[in-house]
């Protein structure tokens, strides 16, 4: 599937404006501020920093914010829209719907067509599976006693079998089809997997491929055990499915990979000494070593991922349901061409929320660290490409997610833009009719340094003579429901660059509970305590259109200042690098067009920021002072985004 679409042009909004020209409008308006140029209503005398939430204009409360809650994969989504009842997105010819409902559209002519599954030609081997699930989802305790990876052998050999580089795109891959087996038989059970190119990997309806529990089959070098251990460093894992260097390869179909982080682990090694125990002297689990490392002792864990695509190009996953990564669910790390449509990732299952971790507390998103939804990032350049000539820059590039489910334990997508200028850049994002759950929310990155040294790119723009790191990102149509940040952009001057060219629109936010401290809105370049690298954040041509957040949460918008009272805080090393004099101050810029909060922030933190607010205006209590400059559109006036039905239950499986 050709994932290269026409970003940042007309999307599903409010018709009254064309959305390029008023992007553009807005983008020089910021410009010229910058510049101290342009001219705007004299600002009111609040100063930067924490602004009180007196003299808010809130709406009325929101008739979205129902209480409906999220469901597992496996319950009756019955609440939610029926498919021949939701509002489409656009008409025929393109033209946005008026008063654009979110969360119900089903058809988009911005897109491209949707994939489809394989015809029965394309399939080289089908393999018929041997094991039996429960009825809760998981295997049970004896499938992997004898065995703990029985199905890796065949799996790999079928896949290697129908490698197909001539391959041109998905109708003309090969197909190597998982199917339910002899009396009942639903389930796989595998190690690591290399998916070859021009190879789909069609997993049927209620059929299973399980991860297999035994850190040993997932260690990068056979013998020496570097996965399932805490370290300074996360490399030392294998995934579950592998591509690297590949073109046209896919996940397709209406069946499930599980990851079984939750599952404690066995290992085929007798008496293995590497194997990490709960305080009783039993396994721990994936979610165990997460929450040791990360929590407990501030480490690494080194956990598998679930798919991980490297280096590669037009890589598709579609229906699929991912659940219980031990790590990250899919990372396509310097990749052209990704599409993620129509799938599920939900992260814990209910069955594991039913179990308790080494501390004796149930499994849940709060303690399943680290397991992010999708991860597009960019990648160190790669020469050496067999089957693919020419230099690999690293960029990650040309990406589609679409009416796709997240709930997970971490950030539910990262879009990051690599650690070091060395690296690619990451460009050309769209995330379109998705719904995210409970998580991190929307956030691009914290990683944003990777410009390929400065090498020209036709798709990317230098800004004031500077490629951004991450750039070209179209976010529209999204429902974040029960995650603790909404809409993000992190950053640090460990690993920060330019990130541009971002729009966000037609975005029904419901934050979760007020113990986990929701953001719906945060933009900061202080993202974690770190050593100054002299790799300073600034972020630019941030757009917000059509944005409604539905409960009581916190806000966040912070330009880098290197003399930022923060970066004195406890934690934060200006390193060899030192503070920089002058200091380095780069605003954020940004613009807000309809941007709703029905109910009075719980704060607002504004510091070196400067806002141009648009026709339809802002409810947020925003105010210039120090550091902070405000302009604003004659006459503006509100008129909040339908969220009626976005809040609905996670999709059941198929």
């Amino acid at each position: 599937m050709n994932t290269r679409i026409k970003h940042l042009a007309s999307t599903p909004t409010r018709p009254a404006r064309a959305p390029s020209a008023w992007l553009a409008s807005l983008s020089t308006a910021l410009i010229l501020t910058a510049c101290g140029g342009g001219s705007g209503p004299a600002a009111s005398d609040v100063s930067g920093g924490n602004v009180d939430n007196n003299g808010a204009v809130a709406p009325a409360a929101a008739s979205s914010a129902s209480d409906a809650s999220a469901t597992t994969p496996d319950q009756s989504a019955s609440d939610a829209t029926p498919a021949s009842e939701a509002a489409p997105a656009s008409d025929a010819s393109g033209t946005p719907a008026p008063g654009f409902q979110v969360g119900t559209a089903t058809f988009d002519a911005a897109l491209p067509p949707e994939p489809t599954l394989p015809t029965s030609a394309q399939i080289c081997q089908t393999l018929p599976a041997t094991l039996t699930a429960q009825a809760n989802g998981l295997l049970p305790e004896s499938a992997d006693t004898a065995n703990t990876a029985p199905d890796t052998t065949r799996i790999q050999a079928a896949l290697t079998a129908c490698t197909n580089a001539a391959s041109t795109g998905l109708s003309t891959n090969k197909v190597v089809r998982l199917t339910s087996g002899a009396n009942g038989a639903n389930a796989f059970l595998s190690g690591p997997l290399n998916l070859p190119s021009g190879v789909t990997l069609w997993i049927d309806s209620r059929v299973t491929v399980f991860a297999s529990r035994d850190p040993r089959q997932f260690d990068k070098t056979q013998g020496t055990a570097s996965c399932g251990l805490i370290t300074a460093s996360d490399n030392g894992c294998n995934a579950l499915i592998t591509a690297a260097k590949t073109s046209n390869s896919a996940v397709v179909g209406d069946g499930t990979i599980d990851g079984r982080g939750g599952s404690q682990l066995v290992s085929s090694v007798r008496d293995d000494p590497n194997l990490l125990k709960r305080p009783d002297g039993s396994a721990m689990s994936w979610w165990d070593i997460g929450y040791e490392a990360n929590v407990v002792q501030n480490k690494s864990q080194n956990n598998p991922r679930l798919i991980q695509i490297n280096n590669g190009s037009n890589f598709t996953l579609y229906r699929v349901t991912l659940q219980n990564a031990p790590k990250f669910h899919v990372v396509p790390s310097g990749v052209q061409g990704f599409t993620a449509w129509g799938v599920k990732i939900y992260t814990p299952t209910a069955a594991y929320e039913a179990m308790n971790n080494y501390k004796g507390v149930p499994y849940s998103t709060v303690n399943a660290k680290n397991t992010d939804g999708i991860d597009p990032a960019s990648s160190g350049p790669i020469t050496s490409n067999p089957g693919n000539p020419g230099k690999l820059t690293g960029d990650a590039s040309n990406m589609l997610i679409a009416y796709t489910s997240i709930r997970t334990g971490d950030d539910n997508m990262a879009i990051k833009g690599g650690t070091a200028p060395v690296n690619g850049r990451t460009y050309n994002i769209t995330v379109a009719h998705s719904h995210f759950y409970e998580g991190h929310g929307m956030s691009i990155g914290s990683e944003s340094a990777g410009s390929d040294n400065g090498v020209a790119n036709a798709d990317v723009t230098p800004v004031g003579g500077v490629f951004p790191s991450v750039s070209n990102v179209n976010v529209y149509d999204l429902t974040i429901d029960g995650a603790d940040n909404g809409l993000r952009i992190k950053s640090d001057w460990s690993r920060g660059g330019l990130v541009s060219n971002i729009r966000y629109s037609n975005v029904c936010i419901r934050t979760g509970n007020q113990t986990s401290n929701p953001q719906a809105l945060i933009f900061s370049p202080y993202y974690s305590p770190t050593k100054s690298l002299g790799l300073y954040p600034n972020l630019q041509g941030i757009v917000l259109d059509g944005i409604r957040v539905v409960n009581a949460s916190n806000y966040t918008f912070q330009g880098f200042n290197s003399a930022s009272p923060v970066l004195l805080g406890s934690g934060w090393s200006a390193g060899t690098v030192g503070f920089p004099t002058p200091p380095v101050i780069s605003p954020l810029l940004i613009s807000l067009n309809n941007v709703v909060a029905d109910v009075t922030p719980l704060s607002m933190t504004v510091a070196d920021a400067q806002f141009s607010i648009g026709e339809g205006g802002t409810t947020l209590p925003l105010q210039a002072g120090s550091g902070v400059t405000l302009t604003r559109a004659a006459d503006a006036q509100v008129s909040p985004v339908d969220c009626s039905k976005a809040f609905v239950p996670f999709p059941a499986k198929s």
